[in-house]
């Protein structure tokens, strides 16, 4: 019988050297050596008795954790902890009187340490961080572990290693909230059932624009654009036709791609197809900030995207014609705008299909008999000759929805101590 338990961590020891140097080149190349001492267990120089840890792989969880982390902030003394660069400026920036610190590496003394360091009674995982080791020893130093808006790649149950290493790592889970149903179904799928696998909501409905937040006034003549977010390859090439027709429809669009530093990527694929395009940061460091609407606009910085969902006329959100799969729907459904989507819907899938019900989102179905360039921009002319009261109205539909869950933070909250994960 074959010892998947022994496989995993013989192959984390193979890999140990590699790894330090990799993660001291990252340290060392962005001045952080937090980022190395963290995820080796050293962690120092916590300003607060923290209890809790609520942990956000990165920047996509740690937006998504946001009114979770407030509301138990309330009452708790909690710190965050995150794997990436990107998720630890936004938790300072959203949190600075929190303690931040970077995620140890999945080797048990590594874990043992970081564990004990930062005095951790309960861990909360946002989403998708299962970790053997780190659960095991959880388990081991009596610490609660609950996974929250939980969610599952397609077709894991059918991939037998990793199914074991998560099957192994969530005996020692305490709680399991899943974002959706089509999500408990896909842990019921791997093996996990049971009165500790709960299916509450999308903590993503929590989302709320920053009142705060700078009108894209700043930007002249800007409105009513075209509007792609979170895109992925191959998002932009797939949308070129469409692109260079609403370009001749006088229409611009911009474009904020789910990775920035896909940014200048995207530039020189316009540029090889003989199309302009401006990005953000260079935009915003003139004083005359005039869009040219013959050139396409990338958002190229992080945090000035929200600004641009109310003036745009309807959104594309990315990932549905990439393996990844759609990206978050919720976050622009709140601004009350039509939102297209490719047809890969799994990451959302429950949402979708109640917004499609409610004709409150479209969907670029698969049509095997033209390209999928030929497929959107027969869509999206389709789409753009609807009228306006039309297009208001699908776009109140989706904020309608999403009203409806205004209350999923104190229903995490209320399960949370129920429970006992936070006291």
């Amino acid at each position: 019988m074959i010892n998947y338990k022994f496989i995993y961590n013989f192959a984390l020891v193979i890999l140990f050297p590699f790894v330090v140097i990799y993660f001291t080149y990252i340290s060392i190349k962005n001045n952080d050596l937090n980022f190395i001492k963290n995820r080796l267990g050293l962690v120092t120089k916590l300003n607060n008795q923290n209890n809790i840890c609520v942990h956000c792989a990165s920047l996509g969880e740690v937006n998504g954790a946001t009114g979770l982390i407030k509301e138990i902030g309330k009452n708790h003394a909690l710190f965050v902890s995150t794997n990436t660069l990107s998720g630890m400026k936004r938790i300072k920036e959203l949190f600075p009187k929190l303690d931040v610190v970077y995620f140890p590496l999945d080797y048990k003394f590594i874990v043992s340490s970081w564990l004990k360091l930062t005095k951790v009674k309960s861990v909360i995982i946002y989403e998708t961080e299962i970790w053997l080791n780190f659960y095991k020893v959880c388990n081991k130093y009596n610490i609660k572990l609950c996974i929250v808006n939980a969610r599952l790649q397609k077709n894991l149950h059918k991939t037998k290693f990793v199914k074991r290493i998560y099957l192994e790592a969530l005996e020692y889970c305490d709680l399991i909230l899943c974002k959706s149903e089509y999500e408990k179904e896909k842990y019921n799928q791997l093996g996990i059932k049971g009165k500790d696998l709960i299916t509450i909501g999308n903590l993503k409905y929590a989302y709320k624009p920053d009142q705060n937040i700078k009108s894209n006034n700043d930007l002249k003549n800007i409105n009513n654009y075209f509007l792609m977010v979170s895109t992925h390859d191959p998002d932009e090439i797939n949308f070129l036709p469409t692109i260079k027709w609403l370009m001749l429809k006088g229409t611009l669009t911009v474009i904020a791609p789910r990775h920035i530093k896909r940014s200048k990527e995207i530039s020189n694929l316009f540029k090889s197809h003989n199309i302009s395009s401006n990005l953000l940061s260079e935009i915003n460091g003139t004083e005359n900030k005039l869009i040219d609407k013959n050139n396409i606009l990338i958002i190229d910085s992080f945090g000035d995207l929200p600004q641009f969902y109310s003036n745009a006329k309807y959104i594309y959100v990315g990932g549905g014609f990439s393996v990844r799969g759609v990206q978050n729907i919720i976050e622009p459904s709140v601004f009350g705008k039509p939102i297209i989507i490719g047809p890969n819907i799994d990451n959302f899938y429950d949402e979708v299909n109640s917004l499609k019900k409610q004709s409150g989102i479209t969907i670029i179905e698969e049509n095997e008999n033209i390209s999928d360039q030929e497929n959107i921009k027969k869509t999206f002319t389709e789409f753009y000759n609807l009228d306006d009261d039309l297009l208001i109205e699908m776009g109140q539909t989706a904020k309608t929805h999403s009203l409806k869950y205004e209350k999923i933070v104190e229903k995490y909250s209320t399960i949370l101590q129920e429970r006992k994960i936070v006291n």
